[in-house]
């Protein structure tokens, strides 16, 4: 069999890629013991754990701020469906997950969507699926980021004070004389020079 009809009837794996984040992640190994930019195959039965203890997670942070078992990703499938769905679960009692903005305590746990931002710590994961045909295999790939995730979706960016679109410098003036520059209240008056 060549290499072309091998291809053709090889299934597609569904892959959850999780791009990860950290403020330190220059300075410090932290994902150093992760597969990263290689797929990793997993039978659907067996849940993704990421944490810091090696000994119940098959994916392990380099981190004593990490909890030991930190979060649990499970494949599932709904009733009727043939593709794969992935629930993700706080395992760690010390320290909260934040799933696209809600907050799940110890043993909770969430369906993740197509796409979703979960933080704990100060890690950042930005996680999205890409769907495959196989009921019983899928596929992890960690990537990581060199900027924040939430920023780069525009969650949590302070807004900058507004700009006036003239161009011009602009003065306020009460009684001839210069005024603060703070933001006006609706009844001043700008006079532009």
């Amino acid at each position: 069999m060549d290499d072309n009809s091998k291809l053709e009837t090889e299934e597609l794996l569904t892959c959850i890629h999780i791009h990860l984040f950290h403020p330190n992640q220059a300075n410090r190994p932290l994902f150093h013991n992760l597969p990263l930019n290689k797929p990793h195959k997993m039978d659907a039965e067996d849940p993704v754990r990421l944490g810091r203890d090696g000994q119940t997670c098959i994916f392990v942070l380099n981190d004593t701020s990490v909890s030991r078992k930190q979060l649990s990703i499970q494949a599932y499938r709904k009733a009727g469906s043939q593709f794969l769905s992935f629930m993700i679960q706080n395992m760690s009692q010390k320290v909260k997950l934040m799933v696209g903005g809600y907050e799940l305590r110890y043993l909770e746990r969430a369906e993740l969507e197509n796409k979703v931002l979960c933080r704990f710590g100060r890690y950042e994961l930005l996680i999205w699926q890409e769907p495959g045909d196989s009921e019983n295999k899928f596929e992890v790939l960690f990537e990581t980021c060199n900027t924040p995730p939430s920023q780069e979706l525009g969650i949590d960016v302070p807004c900058k004070p507004p700009v006036m679109d003239t161009n011009l410098p602009w003065r306020n003036f009460e009684n001839g004389a210069p005024v603060s520059q703070e933001p006006l209240e609706s009844d001043e008056t700008v006079i532009l020079v």
